[in-house]
């Protein structure tokens, strides 16, 4: 068995925890001390614990939240579920991304990407849009962090009142080592 290392931290930890469970032992054997017949303190030691909090007083009672309807019945097919999401009249209702505009589609059979023409030029271009104007909802976990921000940015206004840049000013040197 290899040794355990042990840091000042850990050994605190580690010797709280034997410290705590010989006082849970040391209290336990107060309360249901021994008498002469070793049998006599062990059930009712035993009898005590195990009447004196009834389990399920102890537990906590499960509350399950109601179950939600489904929104398509489960034995649709996929003509059924077209035909309720209108496919035909709306053909990018299921994908990820909005259609690339037409002018971005001419930018990649234009040139090399050598010449930062072509494909290089097309995802720069497409770099410079915001996620939410390319795709029709967040699809990972980051991307709900700035999600249609633009919408919500005129909410939020500088404070008239409030000092700005007071750590910049005075935490950062400016050397000019870096201009």
């Amino acid at each position: 068995m290899a040794r355990m290392s042990f840091d000042t931290r850990s050994q605190n930890a580690w010797k709280e925890l034997i410290e705590k469970e010989s006082v849970t032992r040391i209290s336990w054997h107060r309360k249901f001390q021994p008498t002469k017949n070793p049998d006599e303190w062990f059930k009712r030691a035993f009898y005590t614990q195990a009447t004196s909090k009834p389990i399920t007083q102890s537990l906590p009672t499960i509350v399950f939240p109601p179950r939600l309807k489904p929104r398509s019945n489960p034995t649709d097919t996929l003509y059924q579920l077209g035909q309720k999401l209108d496919i035909e009249h709306h053909p990018n209702v299921l994908k990820e991304m909005y259609p690339v505009k037409k002018e971005h589609q001419q930018i990649l059979s234009d040139g090399f990407s050598g010449e930062e023409k072509g494909r290089y030029k097309y995802l720069k271009v497409r770099q410079e849009i915001a996620p939410d104007h390319k795709y029709q909802y967040p699809v990972s976990s980051s991307m709900e962090y700035g999600w249609k921000l633009d919408e919500n940015a005129y909410h939020y206004q500088t404070p008239k009142h409030a000092q700005g840049n007071l750590i910049q000013e005075s935490f950062y040197r400016t050397n000019g080592a870096f201009q």
